[in-house]
């Protein structure tokens, strides 16, 4: 038997992959970014063949640079972005080789009507999901209304956890049931396929295919798998779990007040929860964690990290350059160069953190990113460290909004994500938190907890709780340095007031309807 297991998080922008040992050190790594695809506007896709594609890539990757024999890795299982899917036929193929992106909001047009059917509160209790359309839930039923013809092609709907264990070679193809919570088309009662929300929206049941569990063995790579990843044939290929539950359980948090914060391209407050009232905690998500059974309350960030990503591509093209002349990081050059010479509140200047729309508690779609404060003594540092804090910030909305529920937490926030691998970032994040965070020694945590279901279907870890004892290790704690505290909580009132006034003075929705637009796209 081998002694390694690989992690493979498939997320929104690129794929991921880690070598690691039974203790979760890392030996090799491979990583691939890619580009969506914007066919129209509030469309947002990306190719499946290509994904898969990059996905083999990032796997071959990382077995090169770990320098272990790939028959040593014994078994692999995944991570994957949430409420993405795509649709296959009776050949399991993907139709259109397109999957639907979470960030996709074609679907906004088609809200009213599935409201209409089944409020989204009773959607909330039945599923544990809100009634946002980012949820493939939401994106489904506007293919069924908008696109016939594809909705009577598919066989199944696919999440993209099921797409990729199909490519990897599973034997059958199947849904893993935590990833598939996420989705809005699941009854946390049952854990299984909800008739009643498929009944409300005319959705036929018979396209919804089989259930596995987490850190289930569903088959073993082939020879063309092998030869396209470099995996050994007869790797077993484990069920693993949507990215964020995967984020929390490589964070540590598998217990009742156990919170994480992941600050990526989706970020996320994650608190364990055995037993959630899903009916009294409206507005947040609350899908299964890997422990099937036991939930997470989870307030949602829609725009997250990619803000960043914005700014590294649009503000800070010219260094991104220059960081990739010096085989830097463009991050650690953008921290180096402008969030070290610009003080706490960012000299005035805030940024409203919502490119693609903002999640919990808001969940406004219209909700677009704002700098405010910018005067002609702002400068490009303060712009850059503004994008930071908000980011941040619009993290804290989301605690506050949760503890305001009467949801309890622990008061250390482990943190995750590309976010927590800054040291400005994480002293930033106890600073406007006002609460101690820790990093983790592996700050990929989806992919540590992917590589931990990996490790237990393979049967060197009994349960969650032995995979988490086992390679989870927790970094630096950061205390909040209380005169930034003072200041963000400052900052902190004026940038929901900003978000309200904008709001109260339908200055979002007006910019919407401004907004160029394809005439004959429906949604």
């Amino acid at each position: 038997m081998g002694s390694y297991v690989m992690g493979i998080d498939v997320g929104t922008t690129g794929s991921k992959a880690m070598v690691t040992d039974l203790r979760g050190r890392i030996l090799g790594k491979g990583y691939r970014e890619y580009t969506l695809n914007y066919p129209k506007p509030n469309w947002v896709e990306v190719g499946a063949e290509f994904l898969i594609g990059i996905t083999f890539e990032a796997v071959r990757e990382a077995i090169a640079d770990s320098k272990v024999e790939s028959s040593e890795i014994e078994a692999v299982s995944f991570s994957v972005n949430r409420s993405s899917f795509c649709l296959v036929d009776d050949g399991l193929n993907v139709i259109d080789d397109k999957i639907y992106v979470w960030l996709d909001s074609r679907s906004e047009s088609v809200m009213d009507d599935i409201n209409g059917r089944i409020s989204p509160e009773r959607r909330n209790e039945i599923t544990g999901m809100p009634g946002g359309n980012i949820f493939a839930i939401a994106k489904y039923y506007w293919v069924k209304e908008n696109d016939p013809e594809t909705y009577s092609r598919t066989r199944y709907f696919s999440t993209i956890g099921s797409l990729v264990m199909h490519a990897f070679g599973s034997d059958d193809f199947a849904v893993e049931i935590s990833d598939g919570t996420v989705s809005g088309l699941m009854d946390v009662r049952t854990l299984g396929w909800s008739r009643e929300v498929a009944e409300a929206l005319g959705f036929d049941m018979a396209k919804f295919p089989p259930l596995c569990k987490p850190a289930e063995v569903v088959g073993r790579i082939g020879p063309d798998v092998s030869a396209k990843t470099g995996l050994a044939v007869g790797t077993k290929i484990v069920a693993g779990s949507g990215d964020q539950q995967l984020a929390a359980m490589g964070a540590g948090v598998i217990r009742d007040g156990a919170v994480s914060l992941t600050i990526g391209t989706f970020g996320l407050l994650a608190i364990g929860l055995a037993k959630p009232n899903f009916a009294g905690l409206t507005g947040m998500m609350i899908p299964s964690t890997p422990r099937l059974g036991v939930f997470e309350v989870e307030g949602p960030q829609v725009s997250g990290a990619t803000c960043y990503r914005w700014c590294r591509d649009v503000l800070c093209a010219e260094d991104a350059a220059a960081a990739a002349d010096k085989g830097m990081d463009p991050y650690e050059l953008m921290g180096e160069k402008y969030i070290g010479n610009s003080p706490p509140g960012a000299g005035g200047v805030l940024f409203y953190s919502a490119l693609f729309g903002s999640g919990y508690p808001t969940w406004d779609t219209n909700a677009t990113g704002a700098f405010i404060g910018l005067r002609s003594t702002s400068t490009k540092a303060d712009m850059v460290r503004a994008v930071m804090e908000g980011i941040t910030l619009e993290s804290r909305h989301i605690l506050e909004s949760i503890v305001a529920a009467g949801v309890e937490m622990e008061d250390v926030i482990s943190i995750s994500g590309g976010a927590s691998k800054s040291p400005y970032w994480r002293q930033m994040i106890a600073d406007i938190m006002g609460r101690k965070v820790r990093s983790l020694d592996v700050p990929d945590a989806a992919v540590l907890g992917a590589a931990g279901l990996a490790a237990i279907g393979a049967g060197f870890y009994k349960n969650l709780d032995e995979a988490v004892e086992g390679m989870v290790r927790f970094g630096q704690v950061y205390e909040p340095i209380r005169p930034n505290t003072d200041l963000y909580d400052t900052m902190f009132g004026i940038y929901k007031d900003s978000y309200y006034a904008l709001k109260d003075r339908n200055v979002f929705d007006r910019l919407a309807d401004v907004r160029p637009r394809d005439k004959g796209d429906k949604g």
